[in-house]
């Protein structure tokens, strides 16, 4: 279980280190999810815009808990952020899935869901002056 935690951690801080690269201001959430309150693993924000991101590192496919859906449309809800998991896969690259996608697919997240609806990092950083 500790070495699962490592892992995530430090895709986490990978993640937060990528974010801040292309000018966000980004910083993870210390034990989310481990506390009483909605909280993604990674909240970042650029020229008014919030992006609240649960990262998942896993191997193979995967299912994101229904908890863990619920905090992230609290904060579109209540903070106006734009949601996303984003997993971490081989090689070093993201995969940005939308909130509503993962809902859609009832938590369920795999290779071919990213291939057909993965964001990639470039485009999820994005600022519009709009």
């Amino acid at each position: 279980m500790v070495r699962t935690y490592a892992k995530g951690y430090r895709s986490e801080l990978e993640l937060v280190h990528e974010l801040a690269k292309r000018g966000w201001l980004a910083m993870r959430a210390p034990r989310s999810g481990k506390i009483s309150l909605p909280t993604p693993d990674i909240i970042a924000v650029k020229k008014g815009r919030v992006l609240a991101i649960e990262c998942k590192s896993s191997s193979k496919a995967f299912k994101v808990s229904d908890e863990e859906l619920k905090q992230l449309e609290i904060w579109k809800e209540i903070g106006g952020a734009t949601c996303y998991i984003a997993w971490r896969l081989r090689g070093k690259r993201w995969c940005f899935l939308e909130l509503k996608t993962v809902i859609k697919n009832k938590g369920n997240v795999s290779a071919e869901l990213c291939k057909k609806y993965g964001i990639p990092i470039e485009k999820v950083c994005e600022c519009s002056s709009s």
